[in-house]
Order: structure tokens, then C-alpha cells, then sequence
């Protein structure tokens, strides 16, 4: 095995892991927010290892091999919107090397997220398992417990970066491409709008200001490269899903022109198989209602991963699933929302109650041969995976072998009593995680609303058939279940024609 397939396996072992400890000794504990990185002090030390999910002490120990990794070079960040200031806050934990020089399975970061908005502990599991099982580049999942010195933080999930590591891990030889993460900043939010300066100018120069540290698109990768951080790939890539050069309204992204230029700058069927999942899944807060909170990478295509700027390829990599399975503040019911009319479904959360600008769903839906994957795959999953009792097998409430198994005993060590207040700062009784977790009740926590994980499956699940039932009067399957293979031709698969 070379050193790249090591490490490789080496990640997919870590993240194949039940469950870690994550314990951190001489680190200075400070009340306030980490909202940058804050270096590891001399003295201090990062040690991981595996433990026992059924494990009821709030430090367990290594075994007799000792900790899996340990370094005295790490800073510590807190991270998240809604969890950057939440009494059980994210953290980002950056690693350098120990001192045989190897990293933590080959990462630089470790992403712990408190799960502060999910009673059940789960959902973010559930949606990248979904996204695997799509075949999807998207990060892995497993679970972590953290204590800084002798204080237990809690149960958190830890999620892979997306970054060269993971680029270099999804998308062999195509690694070296740009990497754009989406926010809401300097143009706004990343809706993929296209936009023309007042000399019609629709370079790259349209989509970022020079200097400023609030980008709407934020390149990841080769900043220092004065060719490839022009943005003018991005630009292309949005000129082309909005349809610019192509006669006609509306009209024009039903024909076979579209569809082909698309074709031919991304992977557009990736995107379509995210677009259904995530559509189940409810997740909002991302390329549907805000929109952010996603990635895309400009890999290119193999046989040009060294002219990517030339030659453009771009997959969509999908980010943060703590808001999706039933969670609202807004009173909407996403089991409920149309399944191809997606900006109708996000008036009422904006603030001028017109729908979300998201011309990358919208254009492609509008394509005849697009809408009929979508279908086809949607369908397809509420078929397979998106059913109740798929789900909740993979829960598993009764066995010990599924989800629930993995997180209750890590999670109810957050508090000593199953009423009161978790020291950890986690909102969530342990009698509401046991609610929300194991009966798959519904629950309400001022404005946010949770429904149980399965009812909202079946929910979601009968009201996409429903309209299923009714698009398929003009849209009948045409796909052969068997052709959605779970691994999905990505960009370095699709040579250079």
C-alpha cells in the first residue's frame, strides 16, 4: 500500500470509529469565546484515542496501546454561528504533527460540533450517512468526547474538513484545483447570481472585493496563486448555469444547449442526487433558504487537473446538517414543501418575504432531462434509504448496534440528574434526549420547533410521494433504479473530450 492509500485508510479508519476521546491537559480555561485561534500554551498536549461508547465515566481512559495520537502543537477556536456564543459552544481543534512527525489520520483539523440545536444527538449523522449512501463527495461523520483537563465538555460530532486532504482523498491526481467555500459577505449571500459590472465586465473581479476579509466566496486554496485566484473560473461556472449567451427566457434552459454547457463545467448529476437528499432532509440552511453553507471545487477535468482554470470542472460539496430532520424556528413545515418549486417554500423565513435566489436549483429543474433525474432519484431513495424504517434501523432505539447506541450513555453524562440543567451548557434536558432520541417524540424550545426524526421521515416521505403521484402524469419514471449505483463518476472520472 502506498503512502497516499495509507493514509487514506488511515482517515476512513478513524471516522469508521464508534466513538473518541478527545482530552486536552494544560490548556488555560477561559470564559470567553475563542473566536480566533488560540495557541497551545508550553506545556499543554492533545491526546486521542478510541473508547467504548457504553463507557460511564466521563474521562475514560486509553487502552493498554495508550492514545492513538498526541501533540504539544494545536491551538483551539470556537466555531458556528448559532453555537459560537451558546453555552456549549463548537470548536475547531488545528494539529500539527507529533514527534515521529505524523498527524492525527493524516487531518490538520478536527471539527467537534456541540449539536446544540439537536435534542437527539443524531441528525448530523443521519444526513452524511444519507450523502454516503448517495455516493456524494461530502465529509464523514463519527462521535467524540471532550474534557480539558478534568471537566467533561460533552458528546460532540466530529465532521471531516473539506481540504486539500479531502480533496486530495475524493478526487485523486484533480486535488490541486480551487476551492470555494460559500458564506453570506461582501456581494451578499452566495446565491449564484450572475453579475455584471457597469461596463458589463463579468470577470471574476464581479465575485469578491480585493482585501476584504468578509467574502461571499472564499477561495481555500491556491490564494497565492495570481493566475488561479483571479475567480474568473467561478465566474464562467455562473455564467453558464444562468444561461448567459443562450437566446431566449426562461425558455432556454429546456433545451439540449443548456443542458450541455452544463454538463460540460460540472457534475451536474452529483448535484441533482444532493439536491434530493437534501430536499428529504429539510436542511435549510444552506443552498435553499439562506443561501451558504456549502462548497464547490473546480477540480477540472482528468487528463487537464493542471489547467483547471482553463479547463473548469466543478463538483458541489455540501457542509453543516445540524438544521434539517424536522428542526424549525420559522413554522414551516419542510415535510411538506414543494419538491420542485424550492424558492416557494422559503417566503415566510425572509425578512421581505420573497423567496430565496437560487438559480442553480431553479435553472436546472427547469431542464426536462435534469427534472427527470431529480425525480427519478428522489424517488429512488424514498423507495431504499429515506423511509421510516430504514431510518429507524439505522437509529437502532432498540438494539445496541444503531445510533442511539452510540450516543445516550456520552450524552446523558452531560448531567447528573434527568431533569436538570446539563453542566455542559447543552439546552436539552437528559429526559428531552431520551424524548427526542430514543421515543422519537416532538419537541418545542421557544421558538425552535422538533419533530421526531421517523415522523418527520414519514411525513416528508408520503407528502413527496403525493406530488410524485401527480408529476408523473408528465413526468413518468424513466430511470432504471439499478443505473444509481452508490458510487457516483466524479470529475476525475470525465476526461477532457
Amino acid at each position: 500500500m502506498d503512502a497516499t492509500n495509507g493514509a487514506a485508510q488511515e482517515k476512513a479508519d478513524f471516522f469508521d470509529a464508534s466513538m473518541h476521546m478527545v482530552h486536552i491537559t494544560g490548556f488555560p480555561r477561559r470564559q470567553g469565546v475563542l473566536v480566533h485561534p488560540v495557541e497551545a500554551p508550553h506545556g499543554a498536549r492533545l491526546d486521542v484515542w478510541r473508547t467504548n461508547p457504553n463507557d460511564k465515566r466521563h474521562i475514560s481512559g486509553p487502552s493498554g496501546e495508550g492514545a492513538a495520537f498526541s501533540t504539544r502543537t494545536f491551538s483551539l477556536a470556537n466555531s458556528g454561528n448559532r453555537t459560537l456564543r451558546a453555552p456549549k459552544r463548537s470548536w475547531k481543534v488545528s494539529v500539527e504533527p507529533d514527534e515521529g512527525g505524523e498527524r492525527l489520520a493524516g487531518m490538520a483539523r478536527i471539527n467537534l460540533k456541540s449539536m446544540y440545536n439537536d435534542p437527539s444527538q443524531m441528525r448530523e449523522a443521519l444526513a452524511w450517512h444519507l450523502f454516503g449512501r448517495a455516493g456524494l463527495p461530502s465529509p464523514r461523520h463519527t462521535y467524540a468526547k471532550l474534557a480539558l483537563d478534568a471537566t467533561y465538555f460533552g458528546l460532540f460530532a466530529v465532521i471531516e474538513q473539506v481540504d486539500k486532504r479531502f480533496l486530495k482523498d475524493r478526487f485523486g491526481a484533480n486535488h490541486r484545483g480551487n476551492l470555494y467555500k460559500a458564506y453570506c459577505g461582501d456581494v451578499g449571500c452566495a446565491t449564484l447570481e450572475h453579475r455584471t459590472g457597469h461596463d458589463g465586465d463579468d470577470s471574476g473581479r464581479q465575485y469578491f472585493t480585493p482585501g476584504s476579509n468578509d467574502l461571499t466566496y472564499r477561495l481555500k486554496t491556491n490564494e497565492d496563486d495570481a493566475e488561479a485566484s483571479t475567480y474568473d473560473d467561478l465566474a464562467r461556472f455562473i455564467a453558464v448555469i444562468n444561461g448567459v449567451g443562450l437566446r431566449g427566457g426562461t425558455e432556454r434552459f429546456d433545451t439540449d444547449a443548456f443542458r450541455e454547457s452544463v454538463d460540460a463545467i460540472m457534475n451536474a448529476r452529483a448535484f441533482l442526487r444532493w439536491a434530493s437528499v437534501n430536499l428529504l432532509l429539510g436542511s435549510w440552511d444552506n443552498y435553499f433558504k439562506t443561501p451558504s453553507n456549502y462548497y464547490l471545487y473546480n477540480s477540472g477535468r482528468q487528463g487537464a487537473d493542471n489547467n483547471f482554470m482553463e479547463s473548469p470542472y466543478f463538483t458541489f460539496i455540501p457542509w453543516d446538517y445540524d438544521n434539517c430532520l424536522g428542526i424549525d424556528y420559522f413554522g414551516t413545515q419542510w415535510q411538506y414543501t414543494d419538491i420542485l418549486d424550492w424558492a416557494s417554500n422559503t417566503r415566510r423565513q425572509r425578512r421581505n418575504h420573497g423567496p430565496s435566489r437560487i438559480p442553480l436549483v431553479q435553472n436546472l429543474l427547469r431542464n426536462r432531462d435534469y427534472r427527470q433525474y431529480y425525480l427519478d432519484y428522489l424517488e429512488h431513495l424514498i423507495d431504499t434509504e429515506f423511509n421510516p424504517g430504514t431510518i429507524s434501523a439505522v437509529i437502532g432505539a432498540g438494539s445496541d448496534n444503531g445510533l442511539w447506541a452510540r450516543v445516550r450513555q456520552a450524552a446523558y453524562l452531560e448531567s447528573g440528574t434527568p431533569y436538570g440543567q446539563p453542566f455542559t451548557g447543552r439546552q436539552f434536558t437528559n429526559d428531552e434526549v431520551h424524548l427526542s432520541g430514543c421515543k422519537q417524540n416532538e419537541l418545542r424550545h421557544g421558538n425552535e420547533k422538533v419533530e421526531g426524526i421517523v415522523h418527520y421521515v414519514r411525513m416528508r416521505r408520503d407528502s413527496a410521494r403525493q406530488q410524485l403521484q401527480q408529476l408523473r402524469k408528465t413526468t413518468p419514471r424513466a430511470t432504471d433504479p439499478a443505473a444509481f449505483a452508490t458510487t457516483l463518476e466524479n470529475a476525475a472520472a470525465a476526461r477532457v473530450s
